[in-house]
């Protein structure tokens, strides 16, 4: 988009809010939002955290349909306002591969993964996950499969998070 979020953004002080458009946006330390997580057992924080995700491709995917249709359901005008948005919310340093029949995203500097103590169980980066849903349904104009395939947090030697975003296909479902 031709204008960043951070210019975008209302900063209502008087109303206690900070607005893109109808959007309402918060602001929460990593570590906080994502302790959440760490103080529950193991079934319930994999409940929490899908929870986390599915909610995330509800309303952030909403968000993302928003520019996709200001940006006149560019593609690749859309993964470029995704790297910078990202960016601007505190989400890390995005960077997509394209392929025919894959998306590839590597995060590097992933609140989500920075936030949660370390080692977790398995990877935490769930919004992230629930954002790609949404975004790869646009790109692939189908329903798609995402999986964080390494996450930071969960794998002791790795410096970014990877995503792999893929379309189901009929024979697939």
């Amino acid at each position: 988009m031709s204008q960043s979020l951070r210019n975008r953004m209302t900063w209502d002080t008087d109303n206690g809010q900070i607005l893109d458009d109808t959007r309402r946006y918060v602001i929460i330390r990593n570590d906080v939002l994502m302790g959440i997580f760490s103080r529950l057992d193991a079934s319930s924080a994999a409940q929490a955290l899908a929870a986390f995700e599915n909610s995330v491709m509800q309303s952030g995917g909403q968000s993302a349909r928003a520019y996709f249709n200001a940006l006149g359901n560019d593609v690749n005008k859309l993964l470029d306002t995704m790297v910078a948005f990202s960016a601007e919310l505190g989400w890390g340093v995005w960077s997509f591969s394209r392929t025919a029949a894959a998306l590839e995203l590597t995060v590097r500097n992933s609140p989500f993964a920075a936030g949660h103590p370390k080692p977790s169980a398995g990877p935490v980066c769930h919004p992230i996950v629930g954002m790609l849903r949404t975004v790869g349904e646009l790109v692939f104009d189908n329903r798609v499969e995402v999986r964080e395939t390494q996450c930071c947090c969960h794998e002791v030697h790795a410096d970014v998070c990877r995503f792999s975003i893929a379309a189901v296909h009929p024979e697939n479902p």
